[in-house]
């Protein structure tokens, strides 16, 4: 049976390693990176405290990494599609977007998912952070500084006409 000090022995025999993998997954970012890496062994934690018996190694952690990589874009995709799907409930397949949606598509992903989900979908802050993957209060945060992202681009659009 595995135990945390045979975690802690393989992390630091493979961390680079699967660092240097996950560096190539999101194009060199390094908190993206260091994330994938935290995730990928906090996943071998879970399962050595679950009761994993067989050994791990740079192969099966490289192959989590990618698995964890590869959740993070079915959850961005899924985040999109249900910000598609609430404009066109909104506004209707057939209609032109409205400035403020204009306004919304110029904001970074993370600050639409968060305005999207808060306000279209109207759930409460805290399943806007779950569903964000962040704290409840880097969430208000992300929050107050979407709304003022998109006060600003709307506001922008106007000045345009």
């Amino acid at each position: 049976m595995l135990t945390d000090a045979d975690v802690l022995e393989f992390y630091d025999r493979a961390s680079g390693e699967v660092y240097r993998y996950a560096s190539r997954l999101v194009g060199g970012n390094r908190s993206r990176a260091d994330d994938l890496v935290q995730e990928t062994f906090l996943t071998l934690v879970r399962q050595v405290r679950g009761g994993r018996e067989e050994p791990v190694d740079v192969g099966w952690a490289i192959a989590t990494c990618r698995s964890r990589f590869l959740d993070q874009i079915r959850h961005n995709d899924l985040i999109e599609r249900t910000q598609r799907r609430a404009f066109e409930r909104r506004r209707g397949p057939d209609d032109a977007p409205s400035r403020a949606t204009e306004a919304l598509g110029r904001l970074n992903d993370a600050q639409r998912a968060a305005l999207v989900l808060r306000y279209v979908d109207d759930l409460p802050v805290a399943e806007v952070a779950t569903a964000l993957g962040r704290s409840l209060h880097a969430t208000e945060s992300l929050l107050a500084r979407a709304r003022e992202a998109l006060r600003t681009e709307y506001t922008g659009m106007e000045g345009a006409e």
